[in-house]
């Protein structure tokens, strides 16, 4: 089943392309199933796209990322009941869908999904609204940001004469393929269904504490209301009425829906504009109608401008409101997030095939990570091991840390490395096998040990979620690993990308809120940066030998090494620590029930 995820600014005309997609897609004899999403319930967007697909199901309560096995389900579902295309449009509020949606799918699921091009569509006249300032800053960063990840731009409302912004959205996305389309006409579509761009999008670099605040700006508000009148009126003229007194407030969409035969829908989308009215203007006595408003206003004030809003507009009408629900959108927690899209095989194992070259084990030593021993018996300490506790080391590499643990404690250890070779031993196993695919069962230890290897997981919040399921309620995890707390130098740009865990490196306060996300509560953090300059010492001492034993062929598989190269790097490391930027970071965490 071919898959189009579909995303966008709140109001940029997400749900009527959608549509008409579909109905596009029909014509040319596809099974075409629609997923709608948002952050609340009772969705317009659905209501509106049961008249366009056979197929629809809504994920509500959350974005994709944040609801991605419900998304999951829902593309299951539509394949085993016959779709051949599936149109999944995400909530308008939602960025990083590349890192969390689509490189999880095409990972997970390469036979049976295949995922076309993100397509990000764009309401040109948002796109002048973000130049000129108009929005919070916050609000134009998502913005912006959900831009930089399409691979496909789709302008939006190509039959009303939009402003031209090409030069804007290129300057933002060069590789991007730009398309004007239009919903109502269906001018561009053909053009998107066959576009295939040469570069595809790599995952952002986001920050989600911006992303949050930029959600935790708008209010959201969902309602059904029953209109009655002693004499007909004309609901055409309501809606119109109703919608242009809301067009003062900071709107990124308020949208309305007849749940009535005669149907109709009406919405205005930007601040000061005039709304879109398409009612039968027949009068009647009774309407009922859901409406859906996001708007850059406290929920409650939200709710009292809806309510008086309609109140003038329908007078004198008796207007009831239910299943009212008004709200602020919590932080984006993505149950997967890739540090690539592609070639998740190969790209997982560059950083452990970096580690496996034996002049990078010569120079590292025994233990590969800052600190060594010495702190993971620190760490180990903090643990609460008994006797008999069993341990389990997440990227173990050759089982150094388990090793020193088992001496010391009365312990079972079991090591996972993607590239062990197997060894078992009292009280000590060792086995191949994936972090983000554990293979023992929930609650299987009573403590996990972590070290400078979660930066290399191509998934994080998926590796660390599977921690916590290996482990019994109560029991905790150690974890320590390179922090960046800054912009890398850019003499050690190129080194990063090579394989180093500096590569996917988070700062120490974003490992905490990773941690809290997959259900650990983090007890203590403390700065190791001490063991990670003893390590650089260790390696400048080594440096001369090893480059020797590597050009002599002493060391089978070893890469020649540039000496200057080297040098320059270990210098522009220094340079770094001192600085601040590259740090050495350890955490203990408790895993809650």
């Amino acid at each position: 089943m071919r898959i189009h995820i579909v995303g966008g600014f709140l109001g940029a005309g997400k749900t009527t392309i959608v549509r008409a997609a579909a109905e596009r897609l029909a014509e040319r004899g596809e099974r075409v199933a629609i997923v709608t999403n948002d952050q609340g319930s009772a969705l317009v967007d659905t209501s509106l796209c049961r008249r366009s697909a056979e197929s629809v199901q809504e994920i509500v309560g959350g974005c994709f990322c944040c609801r991605f096995d419900e998304l999951e389900a829902a593309l299951h579902s539509a394949a085993e009941t016959g779709a051949t295309v599936a149109l999944a449009e995400a909530v308008g509020s939602c960025t990083d869908l590349v890192a969390t949606v689509l490189a999880p799918l095409a990972e997970r699921h390469p036979e049976r999904f295949q995922l076309a091009p993100f397509a990000v569509v764009v309401d040109p006249w948002r796109v002048a609204d973000v130049e000129r300032g108009f929005l919070h800053d916050d609000v134009a960063y998502l913005f912006r940001k959900q831009i930089e990840e399409a691979d496909i731009v789709l302008l939006s409302r190509a039959d009303l004469d939009p402003p031209d912004v090409r030069e804007v959205v290129l300057a933002l996305r060069p590789d991007a393929t730009v398309i004007p389309v239009s919903g109502v006409t269906g001018a561009g579509l053909a053009e998107w269904f066959a576009a295939r761009p040469e570069v595809l999008a790599s995952p952002l670099s986001i920050d989600y504490e911006r992303y949050a605040a930029a959600e935790a700006l708008l209010g959201w508000s969902n309602a059904r209301v029953r209109l009655v009148a002693d004499v007909p009126f004309d609901p055409a003229h309501v809606a119109r009425a109703f919608l242009t007194g809301l067009a003062d407030a900071p709107i990124a969409h308020v949208k309305l829906t007849s749940l009535d035969a005669s149907g109709g829908r009406a919405a205005i989308v930007r601040a000061g504009d005039e709304p879109t009215v398409l009612f039968d203007p027949t009068p009647v006595r009774e309407a009922s109608w859901l409406v859906n408003a996001r708007v850059a206003l406290d929920p409650g004030e939200l709710v009292a401008r809806l309510k008086g809003a309609l109140t003038a507009a329908a007078a004198p009408a008796e207007v009831t409101w239910s299943d009212l629900e008004a709200f602020k959108p919590g932080r984006p927690v993505p149950q997967h997030r890739y540090a690539f899209r592609c070639g998740a095989g190969d790209e997982a194992s560059c950083c452990a095939a970096f580690y496996d070259r034996a002049d990078v084990r010569a120079l590292l030593g025994d233990s590969w990570h800052p600190g060594g021993v010495e702190l993971t018996i620190a760490m180990a300490e903090r643990l609460s091991l008994g006797e008999g506790s069993r341990v389990l080391d997440v990227a173990c590499g050759a089982g150094t840390s388990l090793r020193a643990l088992i001496a010391r404690w009365p312990v079972r250890a079991v090591g996972l490395d993607a590239h062990s070779r197997g060894e078992s031993a009292d009280r000590l196993e060792l086995q191949r096998g994936d972090a983000h695919e554990i293979p023992y069962p929930a609650g299987s230890f009573d403590a996990l040990l972590c070290e400078c290897a979660l930066s290399t997981f191509h998934d994080q919040p998926g590796a660390l979620r599977e921690m916590r399921r290996v482990l019994r309620p109560g029991a905790r995890i150690a974890v320590s690993d390179m922090a960046v707390e800054g912009v890398i130098p850019e003499a050690l740009e190129a080194w990063v990308h090579t394989g180093t865990c500096l590569s996917r490196a988070l700062t120490g306060e974003a490992y905490e809120r990773a941690l809290a996300d997959a259900g650990f509560r983090v007890i203590e953090r403390w700065d190791a940066t001490d063991g990670l300059r003893e390590l650089l010492r260790r390696i400048k001492r080594s440096l001369v030998g090893v480059a020797f034993a590597a050009a002599s062929g002493q060391l089978s598989g070893a890469a020649p090494i540039d000496m200057k190269y080297a040098r320059d790097v270990l210098r522009e490391a220094d340079r770094a620590l001192d600085a601040g930027t590259i740090r050495y970071t350890a955490m203990i965490a408790e895993r809650l029930s």
